[in-house]
């Protein structure tokens, strides 16, 4: 398996070439971050491309629909954005690799956001023996900054039916429909990748053999989901294990499962249907709390069960997975006395929010992340911010996470996501510990 591009989007304290563990001489990585900007902070807005950040000779360019550069070209907080979008037009991804032959899998995965004035339908697709093939259709919804940012994550899997030679390209491209309205300001029309510590774009080869299984999967979650790109290391490990995860995720700081009810993209993955499994990854203090006092935090309980309701009216026989996250400093150790506290009101409250959602199963990646830090301290589990997880946290919690979905270990061909072998396969062996 080779592993063609990655756009990843992380804080300058996390080093994003670790992500992904697929070897390849076509290998290419953007990163969009403070310590990153200076590849792309002229190229984007005068010559109107990025440049691989790390490694490869891969391009980002935006167009419209009939092939010529856009207007307006410019970094905003970091971020490529570029506009104003209309239907036609698109970002364009062309990375150079080697020739992949008809039955080749092909992963792409991005985030995208929107301002004010542009269109809200998207389509993925994918250059196929010269002729674009459609994948799957989105709605970005914005707005791009502030509190109640609105960013539109995306995975698909294609499997080539005629194969390409030497270049891979995808496009994002912008359709007819909805526009994002104008609230009295000047229309900007502007799409961006985001920035951050979201995923913004990943493409790999996942080479001609066939998965043995697939399982649909929807992640509804907040930051401790999508930090380090967490949906598509999980999707990843699984693959290299012979397994397919049509994954889709909801993702957004903070968020509770109460205000998951309310919030579109949430509403347009339920409707999608067909769910296999939801991971439902509530803000990371209430489990706790839940556990600490179960009748203050009945509400909390109830609107968990309302979320998993709301999948099972399309997808009556989907299986939840309640996440006990992980226990750490910040607040005061989340008000809790100690770390040890914590972990236990965690670990007590998520068995009641599973019992109250039924058919449900608890990922205890909590206790994972509590023996790893009393086995190994070396090993640091979290963000600089002691709060999030590093890239070895969403690491570990994938490992979790797909041991609670297959219920076997991890055979030899376990991806390593690029970090050291050594530390992945510690990782993986405390995931067995807890879940097996």
């Amino acid at each position: 398996m080779k592993s063609l591009c990655r756009i990843i989007m992380k804080q300058a304290a996390v080093v994003a070439a670790v992500l992904l563990s697929l070897p390849s001489s076509a290998q290419n990585l953007w990163v969009f971050s403070k310590d990153h900007t200076s590849k792309f902070e002229s190229t984007w807005p005068q010559e109107h491309f990025i440049p691989a950040t790390q490694n490869g000779e891969g391009r980002i360019t935006a167009r419209d629909a009939s092939g010529k550069d856009l207007a307006r070209y410019e970094v905003v907080k970091d971020r490529a954005v570029a506009g104003p979008f209309t239907a036609g037009d698109f970002f364009l991804f062309e990375v150079p690799s080697d020739r992949l032959p008809a039955g080749s899998f092909v992963d792409f995965n991005a985030t995208l956001t929107i301002e004010d004035g542009a269109p809200m339908d998207w389509v993925l697709e994918i250059e196929d023996g010269g002729k674009w093939r459609e994948g799957k259709t989105f709605r970005c919804y914005g707005p791009a900054f502030g509190s109640s940012y609105r960013h539109t994550s995306l995975y698909q899997t294609f499997r080539l039916e005629e194969g390409v030679e030497d270049m891979i390209r995808f496009r994002v491209r912008a359709l007819e429909g909805f526009v994002r309205p104008s609230k009295g300001e000047e229309k900007e029309g502007g799409a961006m990748l985001v920035s951050g510590s979201y995923l913004g774009a990943l493409v790999n080869d996942f080479g001609t053999e066939a998965p043995k299984d697939t399982l649909k999967v929807l992640c509804i979650g907040n930051s401790f989901t999508y930090y380090c790109g967490t949906p598509a290391m999980l999707k990843e490990i699984a693959w290299s294990e012979g397994h397919f995860i049509d994954i889709s995720a909801s993702l957004k700081g903070g968020w509770t499962m109460a205000k998951h009810l309310s919030l579109e993209t949430t509403d347009d993955m339920i409707a999608e249907g067909g769910w296999d499994y939801m991971f439902l990854q509530d803000q990371s203090l209430v489990p706790a709390k839940v556990g600490r006092d179960p009748k203050g935090m009945a509400q909390q309980v109830r609107e968990m069960e309302a979320v998993a309701v709301k999948v099972r009216t399309l997808s009556p026989e989907c299986r939840a997975v309640v996440e006990n996250t992980w226990a750490y400093w910040k607040y005061d150790f989340g008000s809790f006395k100690d770390l040890d506290d914590f972990d236990k009101n965690g670990k007590k409250g998520a068995k009641i929010l599973a019992k109250a959602v039924g058919n449900a199963e608890v990922s205890p990646i909590g206790q994972a992340f509590r023996i790893v830090r009393a086995e190994r301290p070396d090993i640091n589990l979290y963000n600089k911010d002691k709060h999030h997880q590093s890239v070895l946290g969403s690491y570990l919690k994938s490992c979790v996470n797909y041991l609670v979905l297959y219920g076997q270990p991890f055979g030899d061909s376990a991806s390593d996501c690029l970090l050291d072998p050594e530390t992945a396969a510690y990782l993986r062996s405390v995931a067995e510990r807890v879940v097996l």
